[in-house]
């Protein structure tokens, strides 16, 4: 085999982890939903959940939550996954796979085609945060916590999160994430450079 043809072969394995198969290859599966208790005042809880929907059992492929640049896990129709964190800010990204890739290499760039909505969590002791992922319904307004996140994803009240996380399927187990520092993407550094090169000469 050619060089050239194992290059195509090996670039989805380059460009990113591998996706999920979402809730068109049937129901979501796991525990139903259940709190989870802080271990201890220092961190921050976090559920992200995603209400069932026509639209979401349809997919072949679940989007993957990103963490500071990090794949964390993919969300299918009715399920929810639970994160313990640092108390520190954290950037989160939704990203929608294609032919089993996130295609991350291209990440912050002009060609950043799989990125659906991102947005910064400051984490902050002893809190627990809900978010929602949902593509085409918002959730219900709560004049008692300002609007706040980004697109699909958005950060709920627990009473609004009660009435749609009850019956929601636990996607993988419980996870602790230590705050990393990374702020930048290499990538990002990479596109800044082509586009100042462009600008120079004149494009």
């Amino acid at each position: 085999m050619r060089a050239s043809s194992w290059l195509v072969l090996l670039l989805p394995v380059v460009l990113t982890a591998c996706s999920t198969p979402g809730a068109f290859w049937g129901e979501t599966e796991g525990p139903v939903f259940h709190e989870h208790t802080l271990s201890d005042d220092n961190h921050a809880l976090v559920y992200l959940y995603r209400p069932q929907s026509d639209w979401a059992d349809q997919e072949l492929e679940a989007p993957a939550l990103f963490l500071d640049n990090s794949r964390v896990g993919s969300l299918p129709s009715n399920g929810y996954m639970v994160l313990e964190f640092d108390v520190a800010s954290y950037k989160l990204e939704m990203r929608r796979p294609l032919l089993g890739s996130h295609w991350t290499l291209f990440a912050d760039g002009p060609l950043d085609f799989t990125l659906i909505t991102s947005f910064t969590l400051d984490a902050a002791a002893g809190s627990v945060y809900y978010l929602r992922y949902d593509e085409l319904n918002p959730p219900p307004v709560n004049e008692a916590l300002p609007a706040q996140g980004s697109g699909a994803l958005q950060l709920v009240s627990a009473s609004v999160a009660a009435g749609e996380i009850a019956n929601a399927r636990e996607v993988q187990p419980f996870e602790q994430v230590a705050a990393s520092g990374e702020t930048e993407r290499m990538q990002r550094s990479f596109w800044r450079k082509v586009g100042k090169a462009l600008d120079k000469i004149g494009i």
